[in-house]
Formats: structure tokens, sequence, C-alpha cells
């Protein structure tokens, strides 16, 4: 029988990108916010000093960072007409472990998805007729256009201080940036990345070929920067440890270096780590969330909540989703409009997406 926690206006389930910013806006705004997350606390100046977080055998080759295939097994199989079978060795995707999620060990390129993107079904459609498209394909639109996405965006990149060259601002095309990107509010925040002589020859060639290279976005900054929560990060150092590792210089953007100093200081805010959420709790209809019940690390059972709950995972994770809650039941709800769980599903270009 799980015991009883005094209840709480918000229970969020992991704390990487998504529940991190959850958790700010929600508990900024007055309400009483819990996030549990499975993997441990994770600090900058503790965890990944510079003197040794460029150990390529601790986090590269043993994945010091994620979750092992013996806590979660995934499945996988190259047809539907396959055996899905455990997958024993992480290979193309990592799925993250720990306060900070995949934001910590994300290689920081900070993309926007086209506006055409958006709307891929209807933009293929228009383009290449009503026959393109096979009948058994589920390209879908989003449901939400990239204009109304663009403000997100926005504010995103200026939390995390993203170096780059705007290539379109409202409108007009700017030298030096991506001419093909959406239609952007402003500059970012900090410039693009020095480039060294290898990118910097070949943009030369790429010039005069006709073509227009830019900088990458991303989100290991060119300078010093103060984002709006007051949090300052470092300049990169180019030291090349970034995929896989965390970054001691705080010049990399993640939930460490950008919200949680600011977020651990609210008193209404708690994070339990090392907890598992076994399942939400629902009310008598089946229909709405009254809370999750977790598990610690001495295998004691809690159950925490009120009738909010965020779930905040990494895309490799939404099985575990529909298997805490039935995802069709929650797609009805979210169209109609009276749910009290939500599923956010952040990846390391997707943000926040909401299915």
């Amino acid at each position: 029988m799980a015991r009883k926690l005094p209840a709480t206006d918000v229970v969020i389930v992991g704390l990487g990108w998504t529940g991190s910013i959850l958790a700010h806006e929600l508990a900024a705004s007055g309400l009483n916010v819990v996030a549990i997350e499975r993997g441990p606390w994770r600090d900058t100046a503790t965890d990944f000093s510079p003197a040794y977080v460029p150990d390529e055998l601790r986090y590269r080759i043993r994945h010091d960072l994620f979750l092992r295939p013996a806590q979660v097994t995934m499945t996988f199989r190259h047809n539907v007409r396959g055996t899905a079978l455990p997958i024993r060795s992480w290979g193309a995707f990592m799925p993250p472990n720990g306060v900070g999620g995949g934001g910590l060990h994300w290689n920081a390129e900070t993309w926007r998805f086209l506006p055409s993107d958006f709307e891929l079904k209807t933009h293929l459609t228009k383009r290449y007729g009503e026959k393109f498209l096979p009948a058994d394909m589920t390209i879908q639109d989003w449901g939400v256009t990239y204009d109304e996405l663009e403000p997100h965006y926005d504010k995103f990149e200026y939390l995390c201080g993203t170096s780059g060259k705007a290539g379109n601002i409202k409108g007009q095309i700017q030298a030096g940036g991506n001419p093909f990107e959406g239609s952007r509010s402003r500059e970012y925040p900090t410039p693009g990345q020095k480039q060294p002589y290898g990118p910097t020859l070949f943009a030369q060639a790429a010039k005069e070929m006709g073509y227009k290279p830019f900088p990458q976005p991303s989100g290991n900054l060119s300078q010093a920067y103060t984002n709006p929560l007051g949090v300052t990060l470092g300049p990169c150092t180019y030291c090349g440890f970034c995929e896989w590792f965390g970054c001691g210089n705080y010049s990399k953007a993640s939930p460490q270096t950008t919200i949680l100093p600011v977020l651990v200081r609210l008193p209404n805010f708690e994070a339990r780590t090392q907890c598992e959420v076994l399942k939400i709790n629902l009310d008598k209809s089946g229909k709405r969330a009254t809370g999750v019940t977790y598990v610690d690390t001495s295998g004691n059972e809690w159950a925490a909540g009120r009738p909010r709950a965020a779930l905040c995972l990494s895309v490799v994770q939404r099985p575990a989703a529909s298997a805490l809650r039935n995802r069709q039941a929650l797609r009805s709800e979210l169209r109609r409009g009276r749910d009290r769980a939500q599923l956010f599903v952040s990846g390391h270009v997707q943000r926040g997406r909401l299915f």
C-alpha cells in the first residue's frame, strides 16, 4: 500500500529540459510543484569538473550519463513482420538518466524546424499532388504552425543564449544567415561561434560557387551571456567534449546552466530524485489524473499529487507514457480541453512537443 504524501498542485515526471522549464513557469506563477526524476541529481560544479569530465572511457564507452539497458529494456524490429528483440547496447539514441535529461549530454545543436515541417502533409500534397503519399503513410500536419511556435522558439533561444546568425528577421533576408529558415522575430542572443581554418576555407569555396554558408545555431556559446533569469553562462573553449558529456565550463546550455539555479531557490518547488514513477493514478471515471505512485531507492511506494500531473519524457520514452496512462484517453481529453494529465515530449531537436 502506497503511503500518501501531502497534496501538491502539480507533479512533474522527469526533470530534463521540458520538466525544468515547465516547473519554473508553474512555480513562478505560485503553484506548488514536485518534480520526480528517475536518475540522480547532477550539478555542473561537482559532477563535471574540467579536471575529469573529458573522460572518454567513463562517458563515451561506459555511458555514465545514460540509462543502462538492464534498467529499461527497449525492443527493436526492422519491419512490422519481424520479432522485436531487446536492445543490449545503445547506438543511435541515448536515453538520458538524471536531472537535466538529454539536455545535459546533448551536443547543443539548436535548430528550428522549417515552417513546412509543421504542415508536412499539406505541403507535400500541394507540391506533388493527392496521390503522392502512400495510403498507409502516417504523415500528418502538427496542428500548430511555425508562426504560432516562433515566440516560444525565441524564448528558448534567449534562455540558452544560443549562438548563431539570423537569416530571416520578420521576413527580411539577412546576409550571413540561413536564407531558408522561417521568419524569426529578432537576431540570435549571441553571435555565431568562431570558425576554425577548415570551415572558414569551406565557406569561402561555397560562396564562390554561389551558395550561402552560415554558422550552425549552437547552444555552445560564443561569448559570455546572462539570460533573462539572471543566470550567466561562459564562452565555449572548443574542447570538443560536448555530446555524451556534461560541460564543466558553464558554456553549454543545459537545465543546469540556464534554469535550475533559479528553480531550486523557489520555496514552492521540490525535486525528488532516484524515484521511479510506477503509474498515474486516476479517479473513478478513469479519465482524470489524481497524482502518481512512485517507488524510492528503499523500495517504499509513495502516492503524490492532486489532479495535475505532467509527463516530461524524451522521445524514446514515449512507450513508457502509454503504459502509465492510456494515450488515446489522453488525446481525447486534450481535444476536449479538460485534461489534468499532460504529456510533454522533448528530444534533442524537438522541444516541448505536445501530443
